[in-house]
């Protein structure tokens, strides 16, 4: 049996074998992760796919030195908090939809739920990198304005302004975008 070590190196030079016997290894693990938190087939198989697919990409960046088993159940890990929050924000702008039918707002004819998502993702990336980090720790990473502070190095104040100077960055953005304020909340908290 060749050594893990060995299937990193072979892989960051190319080689497909290695990739494959590394996917033999870890895709039912990581799959099975993946089920426990989802709970649909499809939605852990995708995982799965993306997991390996960030592998491949990445394949060049892989590191001997840390555990690359840790790294694939990270990938994971944020593969299925996106899923999460992507699965709650479109259940929750039907339920904006279905409460709100008469609103001139947002009408499923003129709103891409994609569109929307894509739209947020680059009103984040239009954030100051501070700001961008701060955010991001505190949405994707769910730490709390306490522990983002910690992370940080800055006071729990100085989060708390740079977090509300991003929702009201993010939202003006998504205004001028011709997207409600309101669906931004309902849809992203």
């Amino acid at each position: 049996m060749i050594s893990e070590t060995d299937l990193i190196l072979a892989l960051k030079n190319g080689n497909l074998t290695a990739f494959n016997e590394l996917f033999d290894r870890y895709a039912k693990r990581l799959y099975h992760f993946s089920i426990g938190y989802l709970k649909l087939a499809a939605e852990a198989e995708e995982i799965v796919q993306e997991v390996f697919l960030k592998i491949w990409d990445n394949r060049t960046e892989l590191s001997t030195q840390k555990s690359f088993e840790s790294y694939l159940f990270t990938i994971a890990r944020n593969g299925i908090l996106n899923t999460i929050r992507k699965s709650k924000s479109e259940q929750a702008y039907l339920n904006y939809v279905k409460i709100n039918p008469g609103k001139n707002v947002l009408l499923d004819e003129e709103l891409n739920f994609n569109e929307l998502e894509k739209a947020y993702l680059e009103a984040i990336e239009q954030l100051s990198p501070r700001r961008k980090e701060i955010y991001l720790l505190s949405k994707e990473q769910s730490l709390s304005n306490a522990e983002i502070a910690i992370k940080m190095n800055i006071s729990v104040k100085t989060v708390e302004n740079q977090m509300t100077s991003s929702l009201t960055k993010i939202r003006k953005t998504l205004r001028s975008l011709g997207f409600s304020g309101i669906i931004f909340f309902e849809l992203f908290f």
